[in-house]
């Protein structure tokens, strides 16, 4: 079975293409410049919060646009975003726990 674009879907294809590369461009661009301009002066913990999130929306927008999940029925990508948000709990959890036991079993 053979699957053939029309000239318009392909041309629409090749947008959508270009267009997921310059967001991310942008996203990245901006993160360099705030890295570079703005890094020293700011506290850690605004810049690592500012990088998790651009990265996150790098990531959404990826998986959205390339992997093609923006295009499937709404159960689907709960099917996918739900232990998505438990597995980053978790991490964030066990990180957490492994810190307070690290100052509990080797303290200064």
């Amino acid at each position: 079975m053979s699957s053939h674009l029309s000239e318009e879907q392909y041309q629409s294809s090749v947008k959508a293409v270009w267009r997921a590369t310059a967001i991310l461009s942008i996203v990245t661009v901006v993160e360099v410049a705030v890295a570079l301009i703005l890094g020293p002066h700011l506290p850690k913990l605004v810049m690592n919060t500012f990088y998790v999130l651009a990265s996150l929306a790098k990531a959404f927008f990826i998986v959205g646009e390339f992997m093609h999940l923006k295009y499937e029925k709404r159960a689907f990508m709960l099917s996918l975003g739900v232990p998505l948000v438990f597995l980053v709990w978790a991490i964030i959890a066990f990180a957490t726990e492994g810190h307070y036991w690290n100052i509990l079993n080797h303290p200064k």
